[in-house]
């Protein structure tokens, strides 16, 4: 499996934990000693914490709008290198009564022996604006 299919099959079961709530599958994908830089969280090391940095930040600003939002990678700008991938895209989120939240997003993704073992998840500061802007008006 080269390492794009091993990032499809982890994008696969983030989304299933993501409705399911049970993270501890997707925790196959991650080194031990794994590095997640979150773009409101930080950092954490470790697969444990970065299963539960996960279940936080989708607890915190996913759940909270009743439609479950939709990741479109842009493919024609998919960075594929040794032991290195980089997935940008669009995530959308919908909320009834509301204009649909729409922000860009860079996931950076390193490698060792078949298991990611550093993930830089990016929103530039205009779309973070945006975010923080839609929040205020629409979540309170």
């Amino acid at each position: 499996m080269n390492i794009r299919e091993i990032y499809d099959a982890y994008f696969e079961a983030f989304e299933v934990a993501f409705d399911e709530d049970e993270w501890e599958p997707v925790g196959r994908f991650f080194t031990e000693d794994a590095v997640y830089e979150a773009p409101r969280g930080g950092w954490v090391q470790g697969r444990g914490e970065i299963l539960s940095q996960f279940k936080n930040s989708l607890d915190q600003f996913d759940r909270r709008f009743p439609v479950k939002r939709q990741i479109a990678i842009a493919e024609d700008q998919v960075e594929l290198g040794d032991g290195y991938l980089k997935v940008p895209g669009n995530i959308h989120y919908k909320m009834p009564g509301a204009p649909e939240l729409v922000f860009y997003m860079e996931e950076e993704v390193w490698f060792r022996d078949g298991r990611i073992e550093r993930l830089v998840d990016t929103i530039p500061a205009a779309e973070a604006e945006k975010m923080a802007a839609y929040l205020a008006e629409h979540l309170g």
